[in-house]
This record gives structure tokens, C-alpha cells and sequence, in this order.
């Protein structure tokens, strides 16, 4: 048992921040390419946690809290231009940094997790693609001046407020 402890404890760690300067040599680059980013993080965002299928509920939250502080960037710079329903979401489209970002979001239905899935590639492409989508939120956030991650509310919070806890802060208004 010690040896199994010690092993666990030295397991080696990675970073995805090189991986990403590497692919995305300018910010708006990393702009350009969101379209994927935003529509796995929205979908993971909303199916539930699910340790059998490695969707751990820490993953799911953490995608929960990047769509607000995504959506609570569109609000606060007015970004959005076009929205579309469709059978398989809403189709949204904003101009961020110049470019024009489109991103599926899935209709808000009990999601059914077929087994026939491969979920461990998903997941890999999560992880990269939520640590995109943080450098870029960090980036666009500081360029409007504001701190990131933003404050979140939790009295608006521990009542399903959802983005109202995030506009908070951002609009200064936070206590």
C-alpha cells in the first residue's frame, strides 16, 4: 500500500498552455477557431455527471461556469447578432475581436448518454478546449478591464440566478 501511495503521489502532472501557443500563435487566431470550443463546452455543460462514462460532476461545472462567464461576455459587450432555433439547439453568432464566432447550444432536454459513445476522446478534447477558452475569456475579459474569472454571486447563485451572478460583477456592481 505505501508503494501504491507514493507512486500516486509522484504521478508526473501535464499543462496544456504550450500546446496552445504552439497551435494558436496570436489571440486571434485563437478567436477564429471557438466555433468547437463553445459547442462541446455548451453540450457538456449540459448533460450530467456521470462517473461510469468518466463525466466527472467537477467537469460538468467547470463548463457550466465557462458558458456564463462566455455568455456573460456577449451580454456586457453586446456582441450578439444572430440567433437561430434549429432541431438540434440555438444556433448563436457574435462578433468577438473582430471575428465572427458561431456556436451551437442544445435545447435543454433530459440528455440520454448513449454507451456506444466514446467519451475518453471527447473528454480529451474538452480538456484542451477548456483551457482555450480560458486563456481567450482571460484575454477579452482584461481587455475590457475586467478581472477574470469574475466573481460570482452566491446568494444570486444558490438561487439558479446563472448568469445574473456573473453580471453582477461585472457591471460593478458586486457588494
Amino acid at each position: 500500500m505505501g508503494l501504491a501511495r507514493r507512486l500516486l503521489a509522484n504521478k508526473p502532472g501535464y499543462k496544456l498552455d504550450h500546446l496552445i501557443k504552439e497551435r494558436y500563435p496570436s489571440f486571434i487566431d485563437a478567436v477564429r477557431d471557438l466555433d468547437d470550443p463553445l459547442t462541446l463546452v455548451h453540450l457538456f455543460a449540459t448533460l450530467p455527471g456521470e462517473q461510469t462514462l468518466g463525466i466527472s460532476p467537477a467537469t460538468v461545472d467547470k463548463c457550466r461556469r465557462l458558458v456564463l462567464e462566455w455568455n456573460a461576455y456577449i451580454a456586457r459587450t453586446n456582441s450578439l447578432r444572430k440567433v437561430f432555433v434549429s432541431v438540434k439547439g440555438f444556433y448563436y453568432q457574435a462578433d468577438v475581436a473582430g471575428c465572427s464566432v458561431t456556436w451551437l447550444v442544445p435545447h435543454q432536454l433530459a440528455q440520454v448518454l448513449p454507451s456506444d459513445v466514446d467519451y475518453t476522446v471527447m473528454l480529451t478534447f474538452l480538456e484542451f478546449y477548456t483551457t482555450l477558452l480560458q486563456f481567450t475569456l482571460f484575454k477579452l475579459y482584461h481587455n475590457l478591464g475586467l478581472r477574470y474569472p469574475p466573481v460570482l454571486d452566491r446568494q444570486l447563485e444558490s438561487q439558479a440566478a446563472g448568469l445574473a451572478g456573473i453580471m453582477r460583477d461585472i457591471a460593478g456592481l458586486a457588494a
